[in-house]
């Protein structure tokens, strides 16, 4: 149903890595948001007004700040979508996290004055009711119906989101989910005031819903922050983007220190470096390189650049020695990895210059590694002499 909907007014939906069509799934999301919120606002703060039910009236308020935060999306999708320029030389997609932040930070506003008036009704003693007939039933209606919209939202914006992986859509989504259970929440109270008139209910649900609301708000907030802070990217892209790039040309030996650089969603630059033979020819192996850079932009919607490691591949000394100081390597922690090896042997001594990859999660530092190698090294071969710079990996 959903696929079906996007499709009818979002052109080539499923090139989902282009910031043109994610900026058409944005904006979509953006004005189906507005609409709805828009609708839900008026009828909840129309039957609050009249019943005197604050809970109610403030869950429509809450539907208002969400057609703000909406139109903020939107806002931010629009200009997210703007091709760069001499300031932004990388284009505006960051703007998308700030939508974000903007809608999260309206959220938590929302949730803190719902709160404050909440309590005043519990402190004065005070509870309301729908009361009977029409009144009462336009009530439960409007609630109910609010249930019903807020979780088809939910369901669409988490789906729009996921599709694009925008975290502005999936917040917007988290947010949704969480009005359908403080209206539920409303609702319940509303029905318990028949039950306990005297009890201050509709505070109490007030107080209820200002903590759902300011949860959704505090959560959106840091997983917006974590891209503008910088996390390491998806481990399946990083498994694709390495796959791809050693299957291209068997002249390929490896890659390494692969990095990427967030720049807003479908604004990636992504640095590696190729080791390739360094017996080949030069002219060649820059056309393989400008190639897998080209092929990395069409696949993977980013900016590719490349920087070519030559390897001596006809030395079967060298090669023995590597693969001797690579079964070193992963005999310390089967995930280390070398790379950039050479030699410079003399008549007494040889001494082997390479560096070793380390992942984040490593329980040794660096320092350790590098001593650890080249003492096992000079160990197994006192002719060897080991230079080790051992960083860690980037991703």
């Amino acid at each position: 149903m959903f696929a079906a909907l996007i499709r009818r007014f979002v052109r080539d939906a499923e090139n989902t890595g282009s910031p043109t069509v994610r900026t058409a799934y944005g904006q979509f999301c953006g004005i189906v948001g507005i609409l709805l919120n828009c609708f839900l606002s008026a009828a909840k703060i129309a039957v609050g007004w009249l019943t005197g039910i604050i809970s109610i009236l403030s869950d429509g308020v809450n539907n208002l700040s969400d057609a703000a935060s909406s139109f903020i999306t939107l806002l931010g999708f629009r200009l997210a979508g703007k091709k760069p320029d001499r300031e932004h030389p990388y284009g505006h997609g960051r703007i998308e996290y700030f939508a974000g932040m903007g809608v999260s930070c309206v959220i938590l506003l929302v949730a803190f004055r719902l709160f404050r008036e909440s309590l005043e009704k519990i402190l004065s003693g005070t509870s309301s009711s729908p009361g009977t007939g029409l009144l009462a039933y336009v009530t439960f209606g409007v609630l109910g119906l609010s249930i019903l919209v807020k979780l088809w939202m939910a369901l669409f914006c988490r789906y729009a989101g996921k599709k694009i992986s925008s975290a502005a859509i999936e917040a917007t989504a988290m947010d949704s989910l969480f009005d359908c259970i403080s209206t539920a929440v409303v609702l319940l109270c509303a029905l318990l005031s028949f039950v306990i008139p005297d009890f201050p209910v509709d505070g109490c649900a007030g107080i209820v819903v200002s903590l759902f609301i300011a949860y959704t708000a505090v959560k959106s907030l840091k997983e917006i922050a974590d891209p503008l802070l910088g996390t390491a990217p998806d481990p399946e892209l990083v498994h694709s983007v390495s796959s791809y790039v050693l299957g291209f040309d068997p002249r390929v030996c490896g890659i390494h220190d692969l990095s990427f650089h967030d720049y807003g969603p479908g604004r990636k630059i992504l640095i590696l470096h190729v080791e390739v033979p360094a017996e080949g020819d030069i002219m060649e192996l820059h056309d393989m390189i400008d190639n897998i850079e080209r092929g990395l932009a069409e696949n993977f919607f980013c900016t590719a650049t490349i920087h070519m490691d030559p390897v001596i591949t006809e030395s079967p000394r060298l090669t023995e020695l590597r693969e001797f100081c690579r079964r070193i390597v992963k005999s310390i922690d089967p995930s280390f990895d070398l790379h950039d090896f050479r030699m410079n042997e003399g008549p007494t001594h040889a001494n082997l210059i390479f560096d070793v990859m380390l992942p984040r999660e490593s329980r040794l530092t660096p320092a350790q590694v590098s001593a650890e190698v080249a003492d096992r090294i000079h160990a197994a071969d006192p002719h060897l002499s080991a230079v080790v710079n051992a960083e860690f990996s980037l991703v």
